[in-house]
């Protein structure tokens, strides 16, 4: 039995038996583990969705295997599929599946190292603009080229303190200077 429906289900990913249900093949995701620079492979687990009662059994090439399976069922409580999982009977009479731990060695991990080439042009997202990062390095190149604008507030303070000194000058021009200003003598 096993013979015929493991490598369906391997293959197909997805084996309906009539009568008793539908196994599937489905993947936990891959999980990217960037400290130690690995990709864990996707792990495979199999699914079983058991069979309605009102669903009308339809005939496939595992009709007759299902046959088998579901008197192996009920005559010894459980059936066993090399690779698959157990079927085993509920006290309900419902039939349930326990799958078969699929071994990590058919799904090693992979190492990911990640490459920095930097002669390599490539595109990149400047803001909302695509440009390359060989542009982008001649911008910069470009940007320290240009001299910045020199410092010149010390002309400001100089014209002000010119102004300051003109000021004062023309009011002692106009007044003189008295160095005890106005007082009376008696």
């Amino acid at each position: 039995m096993e013979y015929l429906i493991a490598p369906t289900l391997f293959q197909k990913k997805i084996c309906r038996l009539p009568g008793i249900g539908i196994l599937s093949l489905k993947n936990h995701p891959a999980v990217s583990n960037v400290a130690a620079a690995v990709i864990k492979a996707p792990a495979p687990f199999i699914s079983f969705s058991p069979a309605n009662e009102n669903e009308e059994s339809s005939f496939n090439e595992f009709s007759a295997l299902s046959e088998i399976i579901r008197k192996d069922i009920e005559e010894n409580g459980t059936v066993t599929l090399k690779g698959v999982g157990d079927f085993i009977k509920k006290e309900n009479g419902a039939i349930d599946f326990i799958p078969s731990h699929i071994h990590p060695l058919f799904m090693p991990d992979v190492t990911a190292t990640r490459v920095i080439r930097q002669n390599a042009e490539h595109t990149i997202l400047v803001g909302d603009k695509e440009t390359t990062n060989t542009q982008m390095s001649g911008y910069f190149v470009e940007a320290e080229e240009i001299t910045p604008a020199k410092d010149r507030w010390w002309i400001w303070a100089i014209v002000l303190v010119a102004a300051g000194l003109a000021i004062i000058g023309l009011y002692l021009l106009q007044n003189g200077f008295n160095l005890f200003g106005n007082v009376v003598n008696p």
